[in-house]
């Protein structure tokens, strides 16, 4: 009876050289789900190690949201009518989600922006979802810091609307 499957593609396995697509094990895992029948949701994070200047931050989002962007428009272009719902990274509201920094709903609601855009533009009818949020009452970054090492996710999602999100996912 299971009729979807969440799967990761993860940027740094398909594109480890900019421009340099290897998509034979995206294309497997597709596939061997279309072979049982299931609706794919594919989640796209972990970016490869040439999207930042700073390799220390490897979970973090690349320095420049356009690569991303390319990256989104690339997948949903190849798997067009195949895979319909995609979900724009992961956890956000936590900081190793976040690339162990500071969590930032503003620079999600960036990235979700140009996410959207692009993945709509490859293919109108896609399905773009927002990240989903990890449960978490937050945790400051240090004590009395107006940055946030984990967010509550009900904060984050208010701070994401605010900056935007609410017609990109």
């Amino acid at each position: 009876g299971v009729v979807w499957a969440k799967q990761q593609f993860t940027w740094e396995e398909i594109e480890k050289r900019q421009n340099q697509f290897d998509w034979e094990k995206s294309d497997q895992i597709i596939e061997t789900f279309e072979k049982y029948g299931l609706q794919i949701i594919a989640r796209l994070d972990r970016p490869p190690a040439w999207t930042h200047k700073d390799k220390s931050i490897q979970q973090a989002p690349p320095d420049d949201y356009n690569d991303y962007g390319n990256f989104i428009d690339a997948f949903v272009r190849r798997y067009k009518g195949r895979v319909r719902y995609i979900q724009i990274w992961n956890e956000p509201n936590i900081f190793p989600e976040w690339g162990n920094r500071p969590v930032d709903p503003a620079g999600y609601a960036a990235l979700l922006e140009i996410a959207y855009q692009r993945a709509k533009a490859a293919a109108p009818n896609v399905r773009v979802l927002s990240a989903p949020l990890a449960i978490t009452l937050g945790e400051g970054w240090a004590p009395n810091s107006d940055f946030w090492r984990h967010m509550n996710d009900l904060d984050y999602l208010e701070a994401m609307y605010k900056a935007g999100a609410k017609n990109h996912f």
